[in-house]
């Protein structure tokens, strides 16, 4: 893996912990954030390993989260994207409750552990 995939790797690693954090501490709009940028990391390193596009915000969900679809035939994959962009929305929107966000940060983990299983690393422990 290139260094450009392994900060990616970390990064979302880091992320989806403070957002776990965020979320026990009660700061809503960071820890929505934050589970957001876990996903949008992760998108960031499978683009790197499987040479896919991800340029920007949009090609999450039309080049990242269809191609992880098609790949691993988990339908579940467009549920969790749409669990990221909530987040993403909600930093700006604070529209969420914590158990609803709890929800959504569960989903962006198997995101994520997807993700790092193709990109041949350990999952993220809950």
């Amino acid at each position: 893996m290139s260094e450009y995939g392994a900060d990616h790797a970390q990064i979302s690693a880091v992320f989806l912990r403070l957002s776990r954090e965020y979320l026990a501490n009660g700061n809503l709009l960071q820890a929505s954030e934050k589970g957001w940028g876990a996903a949008s990391h992760a998108a960031m390193l499978v683009a790197a390993v499987k040479g896919w596009t991800y340029q920007e915000h949009r090609d999450f969900d039309s080049e990242i989260i269809p191609q992880l679809a098609r790949e691993t035939g988990q339908r579940g994959v467009y549920g969790w994207g749409r669990s990221a962009n909530d987040l993403h929305r909600n930093f700006y929107r604070d529209e969420l409750d914590g158990p609803q966000i709890a929800v959504r940060l569960n989903n962006i983990a198997h995101l994520v552990n997807l993700i790092r299983r193709l990109a041949d690393l350990p999952p993220i422990a809950d």
